[in-house]
């Protein structure tokens, strides 16, 4: 009877030794170059990145505020004689021009005093005309003549002042602008000095409630700023004047910015806009998209694409607008800067890069 070959437990422990053996021996011809840097780093793939050209520009830092759009100048039209308002020509928000009637009293005092002594200047007009024609003819004393010419003389001066009073019932508005709010309604009795109504030029300015910290970061007397108002409008324009004390629980200042001219009559008093204060003004300076920096708190620096390979690049850091931010490091003019998977680049590292067109500030 024929009995199958086998192999024994000590026979197959020896066969693993023998190709143990042999794997070892074979390991340093296949796998002997595993620890050259240059060959690992050959097989690293590339790393595919989108790369912009830094930008030369001008730039500042910036800070907002809401403010109210305000006449530069308001005026009061004061009652100057005792009477009732029997017109208000004009309307809250209306538009005037200088010496435009805004209200009218009723006087009937002041008129019945001007025709008294409009008739009595006319009785001595005519009796020194009178008298002038009897003294030629020698029949009056000349000292008689001359009486009737000073009272002619007072009659007319008296006329002149008792209608320059009634000229006062007309009340007429001392400049362009706009009639911002009335203090009386029709038929109301007022006295002298007593305030009609209330009056802005037509030259408009915003003003702005800023804190102390902006005024030491930077907002001063002429620190250009940028008005949008509610339609989207663009102006631009400087701070002329900062209140020297603070108001309020808040402690803001008032920061006063006039309109340019051809820009006011349309926006209206008592509307808000927009004030940007542009800080630090900076021109030609070289900025890259603030998505391109790394560690910008502790170690700031970029990724210039130099060929296939990056460079890490130390940078410092100026001001930052609209989503730029200005950098200082010698650039060449040429390289572009990485501006996407920026967490798995390194000093050296091999890359596919694309150029991002038509982005610019």
């Amino acid at each position: 009877m024929m009995r199958k070959r086998g192999t024994s437990p000590a026979m197959t422990q020896g066969l693993r030794r023998w190709v143990h053996a042999i794997l070892l021996a074979a390991t340093p011809l296949v796998f002997g170059n595993c620890g050259n840097p240059a060959d690992e780093e050959l097989a690293v793939q590339p790393i595919a990145v989108r790369m912009i050209k830094p930008v030369v520009m001008d730039m500042g830092s910036r800070v907002s505020y809401m403010g109210t759009i305000q006449s530069q100048k308001e005026v009061k039209v004061i009652a100057q004689v005792q009477g009732a308002i029997a017109t208000l020509p004009v309307g809250e928000g209306g538009d005037v021009g200088a010496g435009d009637i805004v209200a009218t009293l009723d006087v009937p005092e002041l008129r019945a005093v001007v025709e008294r002594l409009e008739s009595e200047r006319d009785y001595w007009c005519r009796r020194y005309e009178a008298d002038q024609r009897l003294v030629a003819a020698n029949a009056l004393p000349r000292e008689q003549m001359e009486s009737s010419q000073r009272a002619c003389r007072s009659g007319r001066a008296a006329v002149v002042e008792a209608e320059s009073r009634l000229k006062k019932a007309t009340g007429r508005s001392p400049v362009n602008g706009e009639v911002l709010k009335w203090f009386v309604e029709l038929g109301q009795t007022v006295m002298p000095g007593q305030a009609i109504l209330l009056l802005g030029t037509d030259r408009l300015e915003i003003v702005v409630e800023v804190v102390e910290e902006d005024l030491r970061g930077g907002v001063i007397i002429g620190t250009a700023a940028e008005i949008e108002t509610a339609g989207g409008e663009q102006l631009v324009t400087a701070v002329s004047e900062i209140a020297p004390m603070s108001s309020g629980q808040t402690r803001t200042f008032s920061v006063k910015l006039p309109l340019p001219p051809g820009n006011s009559r349309h926006l209206g008093t008592g509307s808000s806009a927009t004030v940007t204060f542009i800080l630090d003004f900076t021109k030609g300076v070289t900025a890259v998209p603030v998505d391109a920096i790394i560690d910008r708190d502790r170690d700031p620096h970029l990724f210039l694409i130099n060929g296939d390979r990056v460079v890490r690049q130390p940078v410092g850091l100026g001001v930052e607008q609209d989503g730029w931010i200005e950098v200082d490091f010698p650039w060449n003019g040429e390289d572009a800067v990485a501006i996407t998977n920026l967490g798995v680049l390194a000093d050296g590292r091999s890359v596919f890069s694309v150029m991002v067109e038509g982005v610019h500030p």
